[in-house]
């Protein structure tokens, strides 16, 4: 028997928004996975139901309970991968591309230095007077991120260390969400591909 096109559209919204409902309830979003779930879902099972001949409205509920496992199991192994990502990115990718920032930085930062320090002599080879200097206006400290982690006062390190490690978080998980690491598992056809 032939599943029709509109069948076949139903079945893909269905299988849609329970996978939302799945990364949402991953992502600490109760609310947002229930309201999908108790609201939205139901009423597009019922449709699909009445669209489906009457030969297949049997293997129906067993499509829907292997589709639901297959897809919390394909957002929990997202989550995985997703978690694996974010480590090799915070712990790894991320601190020696800073560090090669920061050399680059330091040379640039010791050359000027430098410059300015030749511009100096030569400025004060010609004259009696020493140059003066006029402190510019300190600028306020600007808030930071710490991750919630609790800093001392005067713990510069550990400040520097939590603004990076907050920065780093933050960047791993806009370079590659939850969401797009399940789309491409789906795309793929992966199934579940990493154990316990």
């Amino acid at each position: 028997m032939k599943v029709t096109n509109r069948a076949q559209d139903r079945w893909d919204a269905i299988v849609g928004r329970f996978r939302v409902a799945c990364i949402l309830h991953r992502d600490g979003k109760e609310w947002e996975s229930r309201r999908i779930i108790k609201e939205e879902l139901p009423p597009l099972i019922k449709q699909w139901m009445q669209m489906l001949p009457t030969g297949l409205k049997e293997d129906a509920k067993a499509d829907l309970r292997d589709m639901f496992t297959r897809e919390q199991s394909i957002v929990d192994q997202g989550h995985k991968l997703q978690k694996l990502f974010k480590e090799t990115l915070v712990k790894r990718i991320i601190p020696q591309v800073e560090e090669r920032i920061a050399a680059k930085y330091r040379s640039l930062y010791v050359a000027k230095l430098e410059q300015e320090k030749a511009k100096r002599q030569n400025e004060m080879s010609g004259s009696w007077v020493r140059p003066s200097y006029v402190e510019k206006d300190p600028k306020p400290p600007a808030d930071f991120n710490t991750g919630g982690r609790r800093i001392k006062l005067g713990d510069v390190s550990d400040m520097i260390d939590a603004l990076q490690a907050a920065d780093s978080e933050a960047l791993a998980d806009e370079i590659l969400s939850l969401n797009e690491i399940v789309e491409g598992m789906n795309d793929a056809q992966i199934d579940p591909i990493l154990k316990g």
